[in-house]
């Protein structure tokens, strides 16, 4: 919270302003608990409490989270945000499970810097150690799977990382004080009303559909005419209220499909097909594709303080930066994009899955004009390149992409 201090805290507090959803969290000290800045509850007093950077800061200290504002689903704290790139790493390694079998020396080793030093660059900046928010981020995301997934209760105890349904429900029920099958509320899938009989963008009976917020305001219209206009035939699908592409994860095939949530500003992440044991990396990936955890509140106030650009963000008020799915994949398209078309780079795109993707299992993506999900560095290194149409140098610098992506640890 280095721009934050307790007294402008306090006021957001008393507020209840939007624009700092996430940026911080109130603990109380008369209750043991701590909620989001738009919690509904009545305002404590000055002096009973305190602030932290994240949630995961908070249960370390031993507050629990609020059941009403339900800090689990606020947008992602910015917290550990550009202050170091070790830090922003680590914080990224945790939350996919770094800690879930291996010690904190080994994600030093990882980051090649002291498990001391990782401890004290963690602690300055979250406000907890990486074992702390390693716990409380997997009780976290347990309970934002429970309220806004159509997951199982077996499900969810592994996949958060528990191990076991008996540890899931003692975890729980300490942190929350109330069993896991008490804050079970399903989630609204896309409305009646604008649902196509045989439509396979759709819901399907046995898909997992997760709910996604953002902070307001939220341009999904726009981030989707921007990936519409660049869609890889083969790989990826976009309509005026969808977007869908082609996965595989952990040995996994799978179909995700994201469409805007009508009640709140966010998504709704449906995954189709055998990987669903990987929804929490799906669903880091479609936050970093459509900037869901951006501080669009923040970064407004600052590029309208430009002559220039005040106009467009008035106009603009939404619009996020467009993300990727895949490190390896981005940089593909950037090499491919170099001084041509929009059109001509979705269609060298398009040979490069067609000859080097994995064609995907017809019953898990009929009807949606995807085929294959994008190749591998593997799947790529050692290739000919040219049969696609590039030119040789090109062919070349796509080769040695696919080399350097291929080497063990380099896309972390």
């Amino acid at each position: 919270m280095d721009t934050l201090n307790d007294d402008l805290c306090y006021q957001v507090l008393k507020t209840r302003d939007a624009r700092f959803d996430g940026r911080f969290y109130t603990a109380v000290l008369t209750t043991g608990i701590f909620c989001r800045p738009i919690c509904p509850a009545v305002t404590p007093k000055r002096g009973n409490v305190r602030f932290y950077p994240s949630a995961e800061a908070a249960m370390a200290n031993g507050f629990r989270p609020c059941l009403r504002c339900r800090p689990e689903a606020a947008p992602g704290s910015p917290a550990s945000a550009g202050v170091h790139t070790t830090l922003a790493r680590a914080v990224r390694l945790v939350e996919e499970g770094a800690l879930d079998s291996s010690p904190v020396s080994a994600l030093a080793e990882r980051l090649g810097i002291t498990d001391r030093y990782l401890r004290q660059l963690y602690k300055r900046h979250t406000g907890a150690t990486p074992l702390q928010h390693a716990q409380a981020r997997r009780l976290l995301r347990a309970r934002q799977l429970i309220v806004d997934s159509n997951l199982s209760m077996t499900e969810i105890a592994d996949i958060a990382g528990f191990g076991s349904l008996r540890r899931f429900n003692h975890s729980l029920k300490a942190a929350y004080g109330d069993a896991p099958t008490v804050f079970r509320r399903g989630i609204k899938t896309p409305t009646a009303t604008k649902r196509r009989p045989g439509d396979p963008f759709q819901p399907a009976r046995d898909d997992l559909v997760l709910r996604l917020q953002a902070r307001a305001p939220f341009d999904s219209e726009a981030l989707l005419a921007f990936f519409r206009a660049r869609a890889i035939p083969g790989l990826e699908a976009v309509g005026d209220d969808y977007y869908a592409r082609a996965v595989h994860l952990q040995g996994q095939p799978g179909l995700v499909i994201c469409r805007p949530c009508e009640d709140t500003p966010g998504m709704h992440v449906i995954l189709r097909g055998p990987a669903r044991h990987t929804i929490l990396d799906v669903s880091a990936r479609v936050k970093r594709l459509f900037d869901l955890d951006a501080d669009l509140p923040a970064i407004n106030s600052q590029l309208a303080g430009d002559t220039m650009l005040r106009p467009v963000i008035e106009r603009f008020p939404g619009l996020r930066v467009p993300g990727c799915w895949d490190r390896f994949e981005f940089a593909v398209r950037a090499v491919l994009g170099q001084q041509i078309s929009v059109a001509a780079a979705r269609t060298l795109a398009g040979r490069v899955v067609a000859c080097f993707g994995v064609p995907l299992p017809e019953d898990l993506v009929a009807g949606t004009g995807i085929t294959h999900r994008f190749p591998t560095p593997a799947d790529m290194a050692g290739q000919s390149l040219n049969q696609i149409g590039l030119t040789r140098s090109r062919a070349e610098t796509l080769a040695q992409v696919a080399k350097r992506f291929a080497e063990p640890g380099f896309a972390e």
